[in-house]
């Protein structure tokens, strides 16, 4: 009888722990799945390379679920503060710290680091205001793209376009991106307000002749993405973008 009682006691016991382990696990699983928020105030200067400039004029404020940025450059090195901010932001741009599981459009994640970058980015990227984008490092020279920069038309809307190669590679891929008439960038629409090469750009690149090779610029298939407007202005080379994003899973 012994025996039986203590058999029957384990298995009570282990039922309860049983039952409070689903418990929890389903408490974590809902908090996982609530959705994130992301809040953009983004400012850079275009057409300067002055880094003394460019650092009193540009920063990049990010507040949300996965951390917060307060960034910009160092007036006196050029570098990045705080340093690796690339690696703060990629924790909003994808999953699992992998670029290629993007959140948002590579193009919009990219821009958002001009706030952080020096003038050898803004030459080598395309926004130092003469309107050609084209690398050199070690020796090697990559493709030249012309019709870089940000330009707003008389409808309101604005345009802006520029390129980034990774590293010390000199092949860059190139990004394209709109507003709408009221200034407002539309993100996870998966509409062609955001474009990009599809890979890295080996030959020389014209804007006005070879912008139809761009393809559709979005988050990855599959993966939780950010979607929202933001707000844009662009006024007397001073460009800001603000709002909030949620993540839609």
């Amino acid at each position: 009888m012994k025996k039986i009682f203590i058999i029957l006691t384990i298995s009570v016991l282990a039922i309860a722990c049983g039952g409070q382990k689903t418990e929890t696990t389903t408490t974590a699983n809902t908090n996982d799945t609530a959705a994130g928020t992301l809040t953009i105030d983004f400012q850079a200067i275009v057409g300067d390379t002055n880094n003394a400039v460019i650092s009193s004029n540009s920063y990049l404020k990010i507040t949300g679920s996965y951390g917060d940025i307060d960034g910009k450059i160092d007036a006196a090195t050029g570098a990045s503060m705080p340093t690796r901010t690339p690696d703060l932001l990629n924790k909003y741009r994808s999953t699992d710290n992998n670029v290629f599981n993007n959140k948002m459009e590579v193009g919009l994640g990219q821009f958002l680091l001009f706030a952080t970058a020096n003038s050898s980015r803004y030459i080598d990227d395309g926004m130092s205001g003469s309107g050609i984008a084209q690398r050199t490092v070690e020796g090697t020279t990559g493709p030249k793209v012309t019709g870089t920069g940000i330009t707003k038309g008389d409808d309101g809307v604005i345009t802006i376009r520029f390129v980034h190669a990774g590293g010390k590679t000199v092949e860059p891929y190139i990004f394209e991106m709109k507003t709408d008439a009221n200034g407002i960038l539309q993100v996870g629409a998966g509409t062609e307000n955001f474009k990009r090469s599809e890979a890295v750009v080996t030959n020389d690149f014209d804007f006005n002749t070879d912008g139809s090779a761009l393809i559709v610029d979005k988050a990855k298939e599959g993966v939780p993405y950010w979607k929202g407007d933001l707000q844009t202005t662009y006024e007397n080379n001073i460009i800001k973008i603000t709002g909030t994003l949620t993540e839609t899973k």
